[in-house]
């Protein structure tokens, strides 16, 4: 009996996304001046890549319980972060199902909107609930993450690419 080889580019996937919410949460406590959240957003990048390019674990209830968890870690608004995962959620499965794959630009500029709508969702449930925010920290946040997401695509499809090439060897 022969067994077959176990899949494993979606659990990893899964983790990265665990690992960078919790990341986030126990650096920001212990206030290390250094927070890469200030620059760009890893959580909206690695849930729009993964969602675009359908991993298996990646479903609206999982991210909603994530946010959830987010929030709870981080203390903002309960359920600002899970609105927004899924906003980027949504919106990435949608350009998938309209098949937007086939040009690297179209997908990155969707990957913007959707980044695009996550801010204007949160700052305006920061509004409603605080009625303070860093409007320009945002911005800053925006660009970044806009800007990294052509290195990371590359840096995680070459990553994927070889799981999968080991896994069928």
């Amino acid at each position: 009996m022969i067994k077959g080889k176990k899949n494993y580019s979606n659990l990893l996937a899964f983790l990265l996304v665990v690992f960078t919410i919790f990341f986030n949460s126990i650096f920001s406590e212990f206030s290390i001046t250094s927070n890469v959240n200030k620059f760009f957003n890893i959580q909206y990048l690695l849930i729009y890549f993964f969602c675009f390019n359908r991993f298996k674990y990646f479903s609206i209830s999982i991210l909603f319980v994530l946010g959830l968890i987010n929030d709870s870690l981080l203390g903002t608004p309960f359920g600002m972060s899970a609105a927004a995962y899924m906003l980027i959620y949504k919106i990435a499965v949608y350009q998938h199902n309209i098949k937007l794959r086939s040009i690297f630009t179209s997908e990155w500029l969707a990957f913007g909107f959707s980044i695009l709508a996550a801010y204007f969702l949160d700052l305006t449930i920061l509004y409603t609930v605080t009625k303070s925010f860093d409007f320009e920290l945002y911005i800053y946040n925006f660009i970044g993450t806009f800007f990294i997401y052509p290195i990371l695509w590359v840096m995680l499809k070459y990553f994927f690419m070889n799981v999968e090439k080991i896994k069928n060897e």
